[in-house]
């Protein structure tokens, strides 16, 4: 909101005179000390304070003692979509949060709560009104807990109505100041610029008495209306509130517009974008994303959705139903209300891969977290879910600098939340600079994630014959036997079966005979004359190598000149593997630090050695892969140097990894290092169960010979070892163990 802030403070003053100041916070970033006398000064002389969307922390408790210690001086303070002790320091005229929460058990949405507000023009209609409005986050979360069904659609209803219904509410008495809060809630609720100008100018009008506001004569409109969902383009002269319109408009469009094209659905990307920063017309970051999607050659639904619910928005845009049907009609019904699987929903999609760019869960938004139901709608959607992130509570000049990357909250409610629904590919895209007024796109990782989305997009369209796929398996430590280790799997029979599957399905995989095989030829081959651990299968020279990386000098400045002593020989660098058709089986190198490879991941500076470096410059450069799959629990990409969570362009993961896809078999006995793998190598887990292993015990004369042999080491008297070594000979010989007189002990102290 602070463009459109700006952009009220400044027409506000030219229009009325009023030397209207705005002094605007983001209390999603930690603010210092020297910010926060900056925030106590524009406290203690504010006349109106908004507190919006302050949910919890450090910075709510430090604003709850301010506004108590300035409540004298406020001529009107209004919370909106706040913790709750927050909301009860709404004091507009008459109208007291405290005191009316006190009175008024907040009630849940019923199904006629829209049309009762036709009664609101009686003070108590008016005051559970304003309860229900004052407390819909909460009540969201409260519904979800108590496993009923949302009431975000009613609420939503409710919005719509609001500004017609409240024209005829009238201004006496305590009903007065109950209406004006409703007014500001409504022209926030469609932040465009012209109802946060009106915001403002409604609340300087309504409680500021003022010799300029009463000479100011001041007029201020109606709250205008934006669609609940829509379809939003930056080329477009409007939003479209039907998938129809917006397709005719593309057809258009692709026909008369150069790079251009058709909303082909195996060729189209679904975005989920924020209502607010749509019709606030703080969207560059948006823009950018859709942009740089295009440039690439695919189409986007750029969807906004409501804050708290993403099906409707799926439900209407990317889904092609049957409107006639009644299985068409439970389908809608049901993702609505998210009482289960959405029945006939995937009668035809529209998109091939769902983006979300809100920051919040797919349902639920920033209130809670229903994954049960997230996951019932995508299972039946059945199209990969990305979520990236725009950096909303710190700057990128904060995250840039980071070591870490994200900070806490902004990893919590975009990374972690997103994962539990299942999203993947937490690629940072854009967000706010160091005082900036709204997002902006971060142009190169734009292109990098768009350029990923079309690879992902070809794994799905094109032919298996065309179709190159590379596959990495360790070596760790560095030696010919541990070629093709992981945590609790058999690599190579794994291998092999996997091979079988790619080439039943079409793929262009040429087979060994066994796994024995397979192994053979990759630990075979002419791994000797380069004394080599594997095959070498590609030797890559030093110019080429310079040509095609564009991180070589860095490197070089961690490990020499290049190529470097690891995995190189003769001036060039060895790749490791077989070539089996369009398949490569490729050996990951070392991590270069054998007595301490995790000195990588948590060195701040560093880097990966030419040798590893070289791999996966030839896997997407000269082998040309359309993905790579990471063999086993686990490799060493993941763990290189780079921020922990929000990688950059300067991480070495996000480097290594490219744009190529990734597919990870992991062991799902390792959530904690698979999720590193997730976040930091934007891997797609597959996962793999560990083997059924159990303590089998001893059994018959070897359960019997165990006893004796603990008793014999617990005695401590010699006749009685006597008698018991002779019981343990006797027992040995009947299980078939050997022994000789040499066995014998020949004195207690000696045994």
């Amino acid at each position: 909101m602070l463009a459109p802030l700006r952009q009220a403070e400044a027409e506000i003053n030219r229009a009325y005179h009023l030397d209207l100041r705005i002094a605007a916070y983001n209390f999603g970033l930690s603010l210092t000390e020297s910010e926060w006398a900056e925030v106590e000064r524009d406290l203690c002389v504010a006349d109106v304070v908004f507190v919006i969307h302050v949910m919890d922390g450090e910075n709510a408790t430090r604003l709850l003692s301010a506004l108590e210690r300035y409540v004298e001086r406020h001529r009107a303070v209004v919370v909106i979509n706040c913790m709750p002790e927050l909301m009860r320091r709404t004091r507009m005229g008459q109208l007291d949060f405290s005191q009316l929460f006190r009175s008024l058990k907040a009630a849940t949405f019923e199904k006629n709560d829209a049309d009762s507000v036709k009664g609101a023009t009686s003070p108590s209609r008016a005051a559970r009104l304003i309860g229900r409005v004052g407390s819909w986050m909460g009540e969201q979360a409260r519904a979800h807990r108590s496993g009923k069904s949302g009431s975000h659609t009613q609420y939503l209803k409710l919005v719509d109505r609001l500004p017609s219904i409240l024209r005829f509410v009238p201004t006496a008495g305590r009903l007065r100041d109950i209406k004006h809060y409703l007014y500001l809630f409504c022209y926030f609720l469609q932040p465009t610029p012209a109802n946060i100008y009106s915001m403002v100018l409604y609340a300087i009008k309504q409680y500021v008495a003022d010799e300029r506001v009463a000479r100011a004569a001041i007029e201020v409109p109606q709250p205008e209306t934006m669609p609940t969902v829509a379809i939003y383009h930056p080329d477009a002269p409007r939003l479209f509130e039907s998938f129809e319109d917006y397709r005719k408009w593309s057809a258009r469009r692709a026909g008369g517009q150069k790079g251009a094209r058709s909303l082909v659905p195996e060729e189209t990307i679904g975005l989920l974008l924020m209502r607010p920063q749509i019709i606030s017309n703080t969207r560059q970051h948006y823009d950018g994303l859709i942009r740089a999607i295009e440039s690439e050659g695919l189409s986007v639904v750029p969807a906004i959705s409501t804050l708290m619910d993403n099906r409707e928005a799926c439900s209407k845009f990317f889904i092609e139903k049957d409107e006639g049907s009644a299985k068409g009609r439970r389908g809608r019904a049901s993702a609505t209300k998210g009482v289960g699987p959405a029945d006939g929903l995937n009668q035809g999609s529209r998109v091939s891969q769902i983006v979300s760019l809100t920051g919040f869960s797919f349902v639920g938004g920033p209130a809670m977290n229903d994954s049960l139901a997230a996951a019932r709608f995508l299972s039946e959607l059945n199209r990969p879910f990305r979520s990236a992130v725009s950096l909303d509570v710190q700057t990128i000049e904060a995250w840039e600098e980071s070591g870490t990357g994200l900070n806490p909250v902004q990893a919590g409610m975009q990374i972690a939340i997103p994962e539990i629904d299942g999203a993947t590919e937490p690629f940072v895209y854009g967000g706010m600079r160091a005082g900036g007024e709204a997002p902006v796109a971060l142009e190169d990782r734009c292109r990098r994630l768009a350029r990923r989305l079309r690879r992902w997009n070809k794994l799905r369209t094109a032919r298996r014959s065309e179709l190159r796929v590379a596959l990495v398996a360790f070596c760790f430590p560095p030696n010919k036997g541990n070629i093709g280790t992981a945590a609790d799997l058999d690599v190579f029979p794994s291998v092999w079966e996997m091979l079988n599957r790619l080439q039943a399905e079409g793929y262009a995989v040429e087979m060994a005979e066994s796994p024995d095989a397979l192994r053979e030829l990759l630990l075979g081959g002419n791994s000797e004359s380069f004394g080599a651990a594997a095959n070498v299968a590609y030797r890559m020279t030093t110019d080429e190598y310079r040509r095609l990386c564009p991180y070589v000098e860095e490197i070089e400045r961690e490990w020499g000149a290049a190529p470097g002593t690891i995995n190189s020989f003769g001036g060039e660098l060895l790749i490791q593997g077989i070539t089996l058709g369009n398949l490569f089986l490729g050996v990951q190198p070392t991590f270069g630090y054998e007595g301490d490879p995790i000195r990588l991941l948590m060195a701040r500076s560093g880097a990966p050695h030419h040798g590893f470096m070289a791999l996966y410059t030839y896997l997407e450069k000269v082998f040309r892969a359309d993905a790579v799959i990471h063999v086993g629990t686990h490799g060493a990409l993941e763990f290189m140097p780079g921020k922990q969570v929000g990688l950059s362009g300067s991480c070495w993961p996000d480097r290594l990894i490219g744009e190529l896809p990734h597919i990870y078999v992991y062991s799902v006995n390792n959530p904690s290092e698979g999720s590193i793998a997730k976040r930091r190598s934007y891997a797609e887990l597959v996962s793999y169960l560990t083997p059924p292993i159990e303590n089998a015990g001893l059994y018959k004369e070897l359960a019997s010979l165990k006893e004796l042999l603990t008793a014999y080491r617990q005695a401590q008297d010699e006749a009685e070892r006597e008698q018991l070594f002779a019981a343990i000979e006797e027992t040995a010989r009947s299980a078939n163990f050997k022994t000789t007189d040499s066995a014998r002990p020949q004195a207690v102290s000696g045994a």
